[in-house]
């Protein structure tokens, strides 16, 4: 559908006079419903070069544009050549923090381009889960989650095409340059001139030469530094034919015959080319199988998922079932493991040892020749004796060390507590440790007899002391000694 508007229909009928002053003004765009391609009147860009050039031509015209404007438009430009079509992905989160830029800040800046007419929406961002639309009916929960993104097209404003006489073919968003004007003309070669003054050559230019350097009837072989000679060339020898396989080709036209039918009946062979099928098969129908007892044979094994390598797995299930006697195949039709002979005699462990003694000894006896003692020396030097500390004491308990941690008292059951003191009734004392080994038994004896000595120097002197009190002390004297 062709785009009708009437801000268009007046640039494209009025006349292109580029020697007169340019307009003053630019019209914003603030109706969002005019901000989209298909609604623009603005020009699609595809070349971030033209995308700057046209942003730095109309932002004098918004009284809001900074040079933070063009810097959004310069990390816009940016991601043009990624779309064959010049489209950017908005990408909010990411583009505010490479340019260090609030969010609000980077929305704003992107506002006014838009009203100017440089950015046109191809498709509006949403909450939108875009794996489960991309994935299709291959989305399964816990795939992941990632919102729709917010496409952007760069595009020129009408005003701009008309400043600098362009002729436009069409409206809208479509329309594309036809021709020029003469000033127009000229300004594009000047831009395209400097353009190209920037960039750098991929590949050398040739120098042109002077007249004077040619000669006639001969090529453009102008006088040119002499050439280093050539250095000999080294003839290698020629390769040797590539090991044929043995086939002719009517038993490899044979053999591919055999893989389609073995293909066709086995499910995990059907993603296998029919030549690497065939060649992996070959055993088999030098063996006389015929694709039945092919087929029949590959079902035997049992095969629960589909392989990534089907002729890769043939090939090894084959000579693992040739060597272990499950498969009986003709003499020399698949190649043996390569197992070593076992070094019953210990030869090649000695062979192994002389091999390092050969390769490092001569080193290691030169080192301890000419540098182990000075090095020696040196590292007594360099190091200093450690200042000897005084002996630390040794704390010395009256009894062992594990039975006085068997003595301590236990913190009884919270039940046991809040149980007494529910009833009123005192804590009962922790019972003594039990006495297990001979040396807990000696203590416990030598403790029972300071208990008793304790007790009779107790009782001894309760007696005294009442016989003093009622005997008289000539009575207590004479009844004392005797």
């Amino acid at each position: 559908m062709q785009h009708l508007c009437a801000r268009c229909q007046h640039l494209q009928a009025a006349p292109h006079t580029p020697h007169l002053p340019q307009p003053e003004t630019l019209p914003l765009i603030k109706n969002p419903a005019e901000q989209h391609i298909t609604t623009t009147c603005s020009r699609r860009l595809r070349r971030p070069e033209d995308f700057l050039d046209a942003v730095k031509w109309a932002v004098k015209y918004h009284p809001k544009a900074n040079d933070t404007t063009l810097a959004v438009a310069h990390d816009l430009a940016a991601n043009m050549p990624a779309s064959k079509d010049g489209h950017i992905a908005y990408v909010l989160a990411a583009r505010h923090q490479r340019l260090g830029v609030a969010r609000s800040t980077l929305t704003q800046h992107v506002a006014i381009l838009r009203e100017l007419g440089l950015l046109a929406w191809a498709e509006h961002g949403s909450l939108r889960n875009a794996l489960r639309t991309r994935l299709g009916h291959r989305f399964t929960a816990g795939v992941g989650y990632r919102p729709t993104a917010t496409i952007y097209a760069p595009c020129a404003p009408p005003e701009y095409d008309h400043a600098h006489g362009q002729l436009r073919h069409g409206t809208g968003y479509h329309s594309h340059i036809r021709a020029y004007t003469p000033q127009g003309r000229l300004h594009a070669i000047t831009n395209t001139r400097s353009r190209q003054a920037r960039r750098t050559p991929s590949v050398p230019t040739r120098t042109p030469y002077p007249p004077a350097g040619r000669r006639e009837g001969r090529k453009d072989n102008a006088a040119r530094p002499p050439r280093a000679p050539a250095a000999p060339r080294v003839t290698t020898p020629a390769r040797s034919a590539h090991r044929t396989t043995g086939c002719t080709p009517q038993q490899a036209a044979a053999g591919i015959a055999h893989a389609q039918h073995v293909r066709l009946e086995t499910w995990w062979t059907q993603s296998t080319p029919l030549r690497q099928l065939a060649y992996a098969l070959r055993p088999l129908i030098h063996a006389g199988y015929t694709w039945q007892d092919t087929t029949r044979e590959l079902t035997h094994w049992h095969v629960r998922t589909r392989p990534a390598n089907a002729a890769a797995l043939i090939h090894t299930e084959l000579r693992r079932r040739a060597h272990t006697g499950e498969l009986h195949l003709p003499q020399g039709s698949v190649k043996p493991f390569r197992q070593p002979p076992a070094d019953e005699t210990g030869s090649r462990y000695r062979a192994m040892l002389q091999h390092k003694q050969d390769q490092h000894g001569p080193a290691y006896a030169r080192y301890r020749q000419t540098l182990a003692a000075q090095l020696r020396t040196a590292l007594q030097h360099s190091t200093t004796p450690p200042t000897p500390q005084p002996p630390r004491p040794r704390p010395q308990l009256r009894e062992p060390e594990h039975a006085f941690h068997r003595a301590c008292t236990t913190p009884p059951d919270p039940r046991h507590i809040y149980r007494s003191r529910a009833w009123n009734r005192p804590d009962e004392p922790t019972p003594p440790p039990d006495v297990t080994g001979q040396e807990n038994q000696q203590l416990w004896a030598e403790l029972a007899d300071h208990a008793q000595a304790a007790a009779a120097f107790q009782r001894l002197r309760e007696d005294l002391a009442n016989t003093t009190t009622t005997a008289t002390p000539a009575q207590s004297d004479t009844s004392w000694y005797g």
